[in-house]
């Protein structure tokens, strides 16, 4: 599959820069006067390791210790193995740091998951005690991350909240500029090349793109950073981090204003990917709303490195953060989270399907909001970013194409509703929901945590497979809390006036506006009655009748077994396979393992099905994963034409084919 890569990061600056402000006074992360606030952690399943390392904290003092003359037995043999090569030409390293030859014992030793949650302020009231408590949330998520062969290097863990105008406005009117305008002004939280002048190009293909859509660029703010605390390979690494101010010349209201930015950055990325700087460009965030700070760190060094984060002036009224353990991929600043809307905890076990499918309906997928523009702003994916980046790219396109961030996850992480009492019995209007977008968007299956922000909303969901755990109470003082581990922060237990857990397909969210907590049903009923799905599925849905077997066989024995081998059919095949079928209805079970040789190498013909294989790596849990799957997981295949907006007059253009025995037009 050829997708446009996104840029990404692979050189450093190598900068510290010294901190404008000094840091107020410590105080406690645990405060005791905490009305009005929603605190949500999320973490992920706990994988025991066998092996217990210690790290010290490390600060200016200690950075010369980082690599050179790092002991051998300190080294991570997994990442001893990746550098191999560099560590064998660089004459700098001394006889004790020679990396060593991976072993089994040790990989399956070093397992972990992403820690993730959130904080939020229910009455809407910015204050740097929500940035505090955030970062010692955080500080609480390492043993939940990865890290490198420096014991330093973090996977990534960044912080998503909204923007600081008062700290951005400080640093405004110390460089001789007016004061931003917040409802017209967007910032842009920008990785830039390392070399001086690809920086300059970069920035100038920046502004020109800015200024051909018709966008003012007020200033660059370099982001001040404590390069001391960066581990040696994060810091090879390391980008040129700064800040865009831009302002829209036209008056337009916050969701126009947000496409707007959102083109601008498709148009950035697609120009820079023809230069030579375009893999060393990255935005973290460009918005109106939302700012990301994030990078190759470690959790408990995120608010040591961004100057920033320690300012009294940075407030916010919610704070999503996360702590990454690399998967499927290999760490990179660009692929720290949070994301642009989202943070994820899991994988995508669907990621190379859900990819090919939003690649072959990139030319039918259009929207009003667009103004035909939707050309400009493909692809909508990347084959080179993690999972979760594809996911979040997926979750913002249809947010800007007018979706709410409840609505968008609901389509893209659907629940298992199939035969669902509750649903089906008191709420069948978000079966509708599921029903009327079944044959439009693949699920793209987990396991999944996510949690989601565009700066109005803050929520969290769980896919259907439900294997991340979410515990959730609430207190008599307005404080919603939501983990999947409990204690870290204090609880008078007096105070909680309910308790319970997100179960698979669940989710939760907060109206930042309005001060709101909707759990699970109120957000899937007040999506579902937004449109009349039930009715256009009803008035579009037809039924084909089965058909009956034939009566008498219309070839002779021999002219059967001659078509079959023809065409690659065992005996196995027919015997195990179609008899079964015909005689159930249905397909047979199999084990899982597979010992014939596969049919590209095999020197016997072959039925052209065997050349293809599904790709999915479905967690099981053990004697109970036939209900797990039985519950969530749906073996029809659909055929969809087009994808239509949510719009009446345009329900009767949905043309969806299914192999049950019933078609949609």
């Amino acid at each position: 599959m050829s997708v446009q890569s996104v840029p990404q990061l692979l050189y450093s600056n190598g900068q510290s820069l010294k901190p404008p402000f000094s840091s107020s006074s410590s105080s406690s992360a645990f405060a005791s006067n905490r009305g009005g606030l929603l605190f949500v952690d999320f973490v992920g399943l706990c994988c025991s390791s066998s092996r217990q390392t210690s790290r010290k904290r490390l600060g200016a003092s200690s950075t010369t210790q980082r690599f050179h003359g790092l002991p051998a037995k300190n080294w991570s043999s997994i990442r001893a193995v990746l550098d191999l090569q560099r560590l064998h030409n660089s004459s700098e390293q001394s006889s004790d740091s020679r990396p060593k030859v991976a072993i089994l014992d040790d990989i399956i030793s070093e397992r972990g998951a992403c820690g993730v949650g959130f904080i939020a302020n229910l009455e809407n009231k910015a204050s740097h005690q929500i940035i505090k408590d955030a970062l010692t949330a955080l500080g609480c998520m390492e043993h939940r991350g990865g890290c490198g062969a420096d014991n330093d290097s973090g996977d990534g863990s960044g912080l998503m909240t909204s923007i600081p105008w008062d700290l951005f406005n400080n640093w405004a009117n110390k460089q001789g500029i007016a004061f931003f305008d917040k409802l017209h002004t967007g910032i842009g939280m920008v990785f830039l090349p390392k070399d001086d002048n690809l920086m300059k190009e970069a920035k100038s293909a920046i502004i020109s793109i800015f200024r051909q859509e018709g966008l003012e660029v007020l200033g660059w703010r370099p982001v001040p950073v404590d390069t001391s605390v960066v581990g040696y390979y994060a810091r090879e690494t390391m980008p040129n981090i700064q800040q865009v101010f831009v302002r829209v010349v036209k008056d337009e209201n916050v969701d126009d204003f947000e496409r707007e930015l959102y083109i601008c950055r498709k148009l950035i990325e697609r120009a820079a990917s023809s230069e030579a700087w375009g893999n060393q460009l990255y935005f973290c965030s460009l918005s109106n709303q939302t700012i990301v700070y994030k990078g190759m760190l470690r959790s408990e060094v995120l608010g040591r490195f961004y100057f920033d984060l320690q300012s009294d002036l940075y407030k916010s009224p919610f704070a999503i953060y996360h702590r990454r353990y690399s998967t499927n991929t290999s760490p990179r600043w660009p692929l720290a989270q949070p994301m642009r809307l989202l943070g994820h905890n899991g994988e995508i076990n669907t990621i190379q399907g859900n990819l090919n499918w939003m690649q072959s309906r990139e030319t039918s997928l259009k929207s009003p909001v667009w103004c035909g523009r939707e050309n400009e702003i493909r692809p909508y994916g990347n084959s080179k970013a993690s999972d979760s980046a594809n996911l979040d790219s997926a979750a913002e396109f249809l947010i800007k194409s007018g979706r709410s961030p409840e609505e968008a996850l609901m389509i893209l992480v659907p629940e298992a509703y199939k035969n669902h009492p509750t649903l089906s019995i008191k709420y069948p209007e978000v079966v509708d929901f599921y029903n009327y977008y079944k044959g439009q968007m693949e699920a793209w299956d987990g396991p999944a945590l996510l949690l989601f922000s565009d700066g109005k909303t803050v929520g969290a969901c769980l896919d259907r497979n439900g294997l991340r755990p979410a515990r959730y109470w609430r207190t008599i003082d307005n404080v919603v809390y939501v983990a999947s581990e409990v204690g870290v922060l204090p609880m008078d237990e007096s105070k909680v006036i309910a308790k319970g857990r997100l179960g698979p397909g669940m989710m939760i969210t907060v109206d930042l506006l309005s001060g709101q907590v909707y759990e699970n049903t109120e957000v899937k009923k007040r999506v579902a009655s937004s449109y009349p799905y039930g009715k256009w599925v009803n008035e579009n849905l037809r039924s084909l009748k089965p058909v009956n077997f034939l009566s008498v066989t219309i070839l002779e024995n021999e002219a059967i077994l001659r078509r079959q081998q023809a065409y690659g059919y065992s005996s196995e095949d027919v015997q195990m396979v179609i008899e079964t079928m015909a005689a159930q209805g249905k397909e047979p079970t199999f084990c899982m393992g597979d010992d014939i040789p596969l049919a590209i190498l095999s020197q016997k013909s072959h039925m052209l099905y065997d050349y293809f294989k599904q790709r999915f790596a479905q967690l099981d849990s053990g004697s109970s994963g036939a209900v797990v799957a039985q519950a969530t997981v749906n073996t029809k295949p659909h055929f969809q034409w087009k994808l239509p907006p949510p719009d009446p007059s345009l329900a009767n253009s949905m043309v969806s084919y299914h192999t049950n025995g019933s078609y949609l037009t």
